[in-house]
């Protein structure tokens, strides 16, 4: 039987999503914490060595530099909303600690690293590699055949076309359409995206 009590870190506003998401998963008790300890958030440094941790922040940089943090027995669930479609879950591989939130669709043959976060709304094609510590922000779009490495950033309504792939730490801005590959490290934004400085 699942404990009844999550821990969330840090509790930013992508906590508050997270928090609501856990309580559909059946996490009766929620408890936030943050770098400083303030009214009902206690201290990043107080986390338990052992239980359930949801790591909720958007950036896939900060999200990784927190997990480096923690201690060893920590179990990280992950947290799925009921109204996801996965099409063809037999073939579809999640890590752990990954949050799928509302609305998001993923087909088939798509494999996912550890510490995802897919954000509202969000569209995963057939034959798709993502992985660890990637975030998809609301909306993002992605074709068939792409592979995103460590630590992508994709912005909100962003689209990567089909067979392509985004090396590891890229930032891709809000609203960007992807058709080429990205080098590792890169900011990459526009119609069609091209790197900016």
């Amino acid at each position: 039987m699942k404990e009844h009590t999550l821990h969330i870190a840090p509790a930013g506003g992508f906590a508050k999503e997270v928090r609501a998401l856990a309580k559909s998963q059946g996490f009766s008790n929620i408890v936030l914490y943050d770098d400083q300890a303030l009214a009902e958030v206690k201290a990043i440094t107080d986390l338990p060595q052992n239980g359930y941790v949801a790591l909720a922040i958007g950036s896939s940089s900060e999200r990784s530099k927190i997990h480096r943090r923690l201690k060893s027995g920590i179990s990280f669930p992950n947290l799925i909303d009921p109204s996801a479609i996965l099409l063809n879950r037999d073939s579809i591989v999640i890590g752990k600690g990954c949050i799928i939130t509302a609305g998001s669709i993923l087909t088939t043959d798509i494999t996912m690293g550890n510490f995802v976060i897919i954000n509202l709304h969000c569209s995963i094609g057939h034959d798709v590699q993502i992985g660890n510590f990637c975030s998809l922000m609301p909306g993002v779009r992605i074709s068939g055949g792409v592979k995103l490495d460590d630590e992508v950033y994709l912005g909100s309504n962003a689209v990567v076309l089909p067979n392509t792939n985004i090396g590891k730490g890229a930032t891709i801005g809000a609203g960007a359409v992807v058709t080429k590959d990205v080098p590792p490290g890169k900011t990459y934004a526009g119609v069609p995206a091209k790197e900016i400085a």
